[in-house]
């Protein structure tokens, strides 16, 4: 009898947790640091530039979110008859001395759209074609880094207007720079359904000998990514990092890589920053093919 009450409290005390839990109100999700404008007109200017076997090239540009800035790009649309649209997307972004036509990222943008995939590639503030439009830059620390995210932010509100691109089939890829910004970016803007980062980092903070002043920390944690990685969670995500990185250090590799989700694939290559001791190209395709096989099913 007595062994039967104590059941009958405990299930009862079981229950009462149970209902007051879900009489909780669910927490609110976090707020996004960086401004967007999701509504406000692109005013969207189109120009086709190149047409080649696998893809048409167009010089894009639209507003973007300071007031009276435009934003060039270049967008690559699949010509492949294999491929049909709507096709899945790709934000595509590069290093602090990159701009659109890098290379590199050029480079990249081509694997990708040969694979099927509609690629946009921006000039950020004060690069490529944006260069001397904006004010100087004051510190590490002033708001440009936001002004980068928010004209991501204006890059997919342009991609979701293209009737060729598929909404539910957006990615980003950043490479160093691109990488840092973008796991911030991408951590609050659900329309991104899978996020690679390429030599990236955070815990800028962590860089201070002797540990940095409170205040610091408190203004790092709205754009650090080391803070905002874990919000990407449950989308797929990966991480490739160096063993000879020049210019992001071992230990923000490793911050970013250990405050990422559990689930997310990590990535090490015996390779210097630029990838330099790896072929390029094969390590590029393998990103694409990652993008390609973890977005959502086409419809």
């Amino acid at each position: 009898m007595i062994h039967r009450r104590r059941l009958a409290a405990v299930a009862l005390l079981l229950t009462s947790i149970t209902l007051s839990l879900r009489a909780q109100p669910k927490p609110a999700p976090p707020t996004c640091p960086y401004p967007t404008a999701h509504d406000a007109p692109l005013a969207t200017t189109e120009k086709v530039v190149d047409t080649a076997e696998d893809y048409t090239l167009y010089r894009v540009e639209f507003n973007g979110i300071k007031a009276g800035s435009r934003v060039p790009a270049n967008l690559y649309v699949p010509r492949k008859a294999d491929f049909k649209a709507p096709y899945p997307a790709m934000l595509l972004q590069y290093g602090t001395g990159g701009n659109k036509n890098t290379n590199y990222i050029v480079a990249i943008g081509k694997l990708a759209v040969a694979k099927g995939m509609v690629v946009l590639t921006i000039d950020a503030p004060d690069r490529g074609d944006r260069k001397g439009k904006e004010a100087p830059k004051m510190n590490f620390f002033d708001m440009r880094f936001f002004q980068y995210l928010g004209d991501y932010s204006r890059a997919i509100d342009y991609l979701t207007t293209r009737k060729d691109v598929d909404q539910t089939r957006i990615a980003y890829v950043g490479i160093s720079w691109g990488a840092i910004t973008g796991i911030t970016f991408a951590a609050h803007d659900p329309r991104i359904k899978a996020v690679a980062s390429l030599v990236g980092g955070g815990n800028f903070a962590g860089l201070i000998p002797g540990g940095a002043p409170e205040a610091l920390i408190a203004n790092t944690k709205a754009f650090d990514p080391y803070y905002h990685v874990a919000l990407i969670a449950p989308r797929p995500l990966l991480l490739i990092n160096v063993t000879r990185d020049q210019l992001v250090p071992r230990l923000m590799a490793d911050a970013l890589q250990k405050a990422a989700p559990d689930y997310a694939r990590r990535v090490w290559l015996n390779a210097d920053h630029f990838f330099n001791g790896v072929d390029r190209e094969v390590e590029a395709g393998h990103v694409i093919d990652w993008v390609i096989e973890n977005l959502p099913r086409a419809k």
